[in-house]
């Protein structure tokens, strides 16, 4: 069957699902579109894109009340390409989420495919504005790699609240039996405590990956592996007329390497930070960024990103929004500007400076 029968198919699921006795199914989603003026250095390009403040999506999530406080809990999300209607991503239906969970006192078991607790973290201090966080003008959202923000194969763990601390927990097979890479090679397994109280959030995480020296052309079942992890340390506070956060990770463990290679879930040792703010205008958002990259090996592979972003709501669900940013590469480097959803205009070399303004409206279901 198609993709876009699977999607009549489960949108009509969606409608008839909220009349079963004691179980919702929620049908949801979020297109962001947007005119960009992008300078990649030495071109330039002007262009239709989108998933700025919210990668494009749409899902469906569902809860089936089981009793003694107990649920049955699910998520299917899919991403597309607002400008061409194109799956993104590695093409899966629901390549953002898909998982199945259980509620109940003990907090909330997930499996399948979800995000890391170093993604909830940075979704949550590379502060939002109206989006999701981690989004067009958050310096954090131009240095990321999609290895350590989303997984497969994933039991994820969250527990109740208490006394303001709350613990997530994540074990994944990378892998997962496939023959034709190293058995363990994306095993990962993480931990990180939040503290909540009033206006104050402080974050404390640990994730360790494995991962291989070699590059994706040569990755075979007998290529080397070793642990990488990554810590991560966060603070936000709310004063009400401007809300300020810091975020910093650390990658290290295992051999250096020259650069990422996705599908060798390989990662140079590096730190990077974002201290940010929103400040409150009616009933409109500012966002400032800053974020400083440095890659341990190599000075010249630093970069630094700047961003200023104006989000204004017409409604609950449409936000208008517009913005500049810039990142400045040192000689090696070879970042760009990204959104939500990634996307960003590839530089024309390492050591090119990439700016951006962008335009554009977002509105959700």
């Amino acid at each position: 069957m198609t993709n876009w029968k699977w999607c009549i198919s489960l949108a009509g699921m969606a409608a008839a699902m909220p009349a079963l006795a004691q179980s919702s199914l929620t049908l949801y989603g979020r297109i962001d579109t947007s005119i960009e003026f992008v300078n990649f250095g030495p071109n330039h390009v002007a262009r239709i894109g989108g998933g700025n403040l919210f990668a494009n999506q749409w899902g469906l999530k569902g809860v089936e009340d089981l009793g003694g406080g107990y649920a049955t809990i699910f998520k299917l999300e899919n991403g597309f390409n607002s400008a061409t209607g194109a799956i993104s991503g590695n093409g899966a239906l629901f390549g953002r989420e898909a998982w199945v969970g259980l509620t109940g006192p003990f907090g909330g078991l997930q499996a399948g495919q979800t995000y890391t607790i170093l993604h909830t973290s940075l979704v949550t201090y590379s502060l939002p504005g109206y989006g999701a966080g981690l989004a067009w003008g958050n310096a954090a959202n131009n240095f990321v790699l999609p290895t350590f923000l989303r997984t497969s194969n994933t039991l994820r763990y969250t527990s109740p609240r208490l006394a303001g601390f709350l613990l997530r927990a994540t074990a994944s097979r990378g892998a997962n039996g496939a023959t034709n890479v190293p058995s363990t090679l994306g095993d990962s397994y993480g931990a990180g405590i939040n503290y909540g109280n009033g206006p104050l959030s402080i974050d404390i995480d640990y994730m360790q990956q494995e991962f291989s020296t070699a590059s994706a052309a040569a990755l075979s079942p007998a290529s080397p592996t070793a642990t990488g992890n990554y810590a991560l340390g966060a603070i936000s506070y709310d004063f009400g007329f401007v809300k300020p956060a810091f975020v910093y990770l650390r990658h290290r463990g295992g051999p250096d390497v020259t650069t990422a290679v996705t599908s060798a879930f390989s990662n140079p040792h590096n730190d990077f930070f974002e201290v940010n703010a929103t400040v409150p205008l009616g009933r409109a958002s500012l966002l400032v960024s800053y974020g400083h990259y440095h890659k341990i090996a190599d000075s010249e592979g630093n970069a630094d990103s700047y961003g200023l972003r104006l989000d204004y709501p017409l409604s609950k669900r449409t936000v208008l929004y517009t913005g500049a940013a810039m990142v400045h590469n040192g000689e090696h480097a070879a970042f760009t500007i990204n959104g939500a959803g990634g996307g960003g205009v590839a530089v024309g070399k390492p050591g090119a400076t990439a700016s951006s303004i962008v335009a554009g409206v977002l509105t959700s279901f």
